[in-house]
């Protein structure tokens, strides 16, 4: 089992995956950072082969990644695909134990994202002629984004008839091909019939017959829409928009303005545990904070003191002799 040379284990994991029903991009994620260990290996004339698949030397890796410069993000990344793996090579008994269980996750620092405020959302919608085919298409997509939380491979694989539009609902295929509901709201049900109604144009074909379809009846592949946002974004004066700063919006909205609690954002979202949900709870919770004028500690202790500062007044006044 020692000799066995790495990247036929990942081929066998890659494969494992799939029969698991991971997505490709998953697939293709855990590829490219196990490949790159496996470079790591190579750079410092170690043999590429299981015996060498260590806690030592995938600490090691991750102290290299860390000197070029890689990001803190994509070295946990990077911890999380080489612990998976180790996690695998046990179950399949390629090895006795699952050494990498002690491999700890590299600090990263946590960082506040805005949503979109009302404004910048004000501005894009500003931007698009509603009452044409493309302008109609166009915010009927932001309003999906916004009014369900959706990522974007999912809005771009709804089948038209898995848009329940009257009942107020879409039914979307997320990760590991797991099916769920999302309510769509009254706005987003307006947007989606003038849509479907007035501008949707005829599929070119029965695989084609997706509720979002470009001008001419094909279907809209993510990369279209990623960089439909990006140019929508710059053109209005919100150069930050993209389809995940959509879904972190309608989370932190969805818990600000009290349409449900943390079990029901879970399940839209599509999230298998609450991990994820606390993010936009801390995130949620920030903004109330910050929006809702919370008196300081200090502002509660009455110091007499200064209260017979005359800062206003003594300002005025040197203003005056100035």
């Amino acid at each position: 089992m020692a000799s066995i040379e790495l990247n036929r284990l990942i081929l066998h994991f890659s494969q494992c995956k799939r029969a698991e029903g991971k997505s490709e991009k998953t697939i293709l994620w855990y590829q490219e950072r196990l490949s790159g260990f496996i470079k790591y290996l190579n750079i410092s004339a170690i043999n590429p082969v299981l015996a060498n698949f260590s806690l030592e030397n995938a600490r090691d890796f991750i102290v290299y990644e860390q000197s070029r410069g890689v990001s803190p993000f994509t070295l946990q990344g990077t911890a999380r695909a080489l612990k998976a793996f180790s996690t695998w090579l046990h179950s399949e008994q390629y090895t006795e134990g699952n050494e990498f269980i002690n491999l700890k996750m590299p600090k990263a620092p946590t960082r506040m994202i805005e949503p979109l405020t009302s404004e910048e959302i004000e501005k894009l919608v500003s931007t698009q002629n509603p009452l044409t085919a493309l302008g109609s298409r166009n915010v009927a997509i932001l309003m999906t984004l916004l009014g369900t939380g959706i990522r974007e491979s999912e809005l771009t694989n709804i089948d038209f008839k898995d848009a329940h539009i009257e009942q107020g609902y879409l039914k979307v295929l997320g990760k590991g091909s797991k099916e769920r509901v999302v309510p769509i709201g009254r706005l987003g049900q307006k947007l989606l019939w003038r849509y479907v109604f007035h501008f949707r144009p005829e599929p070119i074909n029965e695989l084609n017959n997706h509720l979002f379809l470009t001008l001419d009846g094909r279907k809209l592949e993510p990369n279209a829409v990623k960089l439909l946002l990006k140019r929508w974004g710059k053109k209005a004066g919100v150069p930050r928009l993209h389809a995940h700063l959509c879904r972190h919006t309608f989370a932190t909205d969805f818990l600000i303005y009290n349409c449900g609690d943390v079990f029901r954002l879970q399940q839209i979202l599509g999230h298998t545990t609450l991990e994820m949900v606390r993010k936009y709870v801390h995130y949620a919770s920030a903004h109330t904070l910050i929006q809702g004028n919370v008196a300081s500690p200090i502002d509660r202790m009455g110091i007499k003191g200064l209260r017979s500062y005359k800062i206003d007044r003594q300002l005025r006044n040197n203003g005056d002799g100035d």
